[in-house]
């Protein structure tokens, strides 16, 4: 006897309603879905040149990161199956299947990079630069370039292997390993970042210089989702009566970003990036500089509370998500600083008000 939609439905309920109220370090999870096939598909992607070092894959805090000269590979906990996928696509920010495989790719590239000790040989020097060059936050790109493959830039990370020599290393290799880059026939034209693929071709297809056990396999620093206390509904702020303040930001994030044309709200997420002219989400805009964010409100209401101002900023998130903002590529870094200003100063006022 089959069972009625009805009763699928509210099953279907009843068991979300279970999960919004778990907190999230007693959840079971592991790789489902979307996102089983994205992690074999790149871990075939690998073998399939020889290499056969698979990263440390681990489900942890907020966005894709690789430990500094290690091999943990953090992937977003909210990604791990459909339904969690569903909720950040829902209430924070959309991640497509092809951006996942990217991000993946470009993750892959730093665990190798690390793991092999690439960075170490004097022609990944010459042709990357000084690995241990100052990591910055915030950076000038050229958008003309030519001397970087652009890879990340199809997820809103405009110009990123232009970074460090790390991210060029990292994004060079994505665009290697990616099998639909076509990148002998995109960068032919290109001759430095054309030249930096047929470095990444040569070492490890040719050389074979990741094939066989790397010499690193140092995990370093993890943070996994078993460390975060808050429930499901918690941190997505599902339930909760919207916090009357954070609706006074309402006029000051559409002041600083721009409203995402209509006609463009009712296309895909690839075609959006396409159709907004190199403008990508206001709430992906703040994850990816949430450590700069973080570190400058925690100067005002101290370490111990860095818990709140994640989701302090997650509730920022949530708002340019509903009002469609979205941030210019050509004007990222203005973008940064009047954000920085004026979330600075609402907290400030927070604390006055309580004190």
């Amino acid at each position: 006897m089959s069972r009625s939609p009805l009763t699928s439905s509210v099953e279907r309920e009843v068991g979300l309603q279970k999960l919004l109220s778990t907190r999230i370090c007693d959840l079971d999870l592991r790789p489902e879905g979307t996102l089983a096939e994205c992690v074999e598909q790149v871990i075939g992607e690998l073998r399939a040149r020889g290499i056969t070092f698979v990263p440390a894959y681990y489900l942890g805090e907020d966005d894709f990161w690789t430990a500094d000269r290690a091999v943990s590979v953090n992937i977003p906990w909210y990604l791990a199956n459909p339904t969690l996928w569903r909720l950040v696509n829902d209430h924070l920010f959309e991640y497509s299947r092809e951006e996942v495989l990217m991000y993946l790719r470009h993750e892959a590239g730093h665990a190798i990079n690390y793991a092999f000790e690439l960075w170490r040989r004097r022609d990944w020097t010459q042709t990357f630069g000084d690995f241990r060059r100052q990591y910055r936050d915030v950076y000038n790109p050229n958008p003309w370039s030519r001397d970087y493959v652009r890879y990340l830039h199809r997820a809103g990370m405009y110009h990123y292997a232009q970074k460090h020599p790390d991210e060029d290393w990292a994004e060079t290799f994505a665009v290697w390993l990616d099998p639909d880059s076509h990148w002998r026939r995109r960068y032919r034209d290109w001759q430095v970042a054309f030249a930096k693929l047929e470095y990444v071709d040569r070492i490890v297809e040719l050389e074979g210089a990741c094939r066989g056990s790397p010499s690193n396999v140092r995990l370093g620093l993890r943070v996994p989702y078993t460390d975060m206390r808050e429930t499901v509904a918690e941190y997505f702020d599902i339930g909760d009566v919207v916090d009357k303040a954070l609706m006074e930001y309402r006029k000051d994030l559409q002041d600083i970003f721009v409203r995402r044309p209509p006609r463009a709200r009712r296309t895909t997420a690839a075609a959006t990036r396409t159709h907004t002219a190199n403008a990508q989400s206001a709430a992906r805009f703040i994850q990816q500089h949430q450590q700069i964010l973080v570190d400058r409100l925690s100067r005002w209401i101290g370490d111990s509370d860095r818990r709140l101002i994640h989701r302090f900023l997650r509730q920022l998130q949530a708002l340019c998500t509903n009002e469609h903002l979205v941030v210019p590529d050509s004007r990222r870094t203005e973008k940064l600083v009047e954000l920085t200003v004026v979330a600075t100063w609402h907290v400030v006022d927070g604390i006055h008000r309580l004190s």
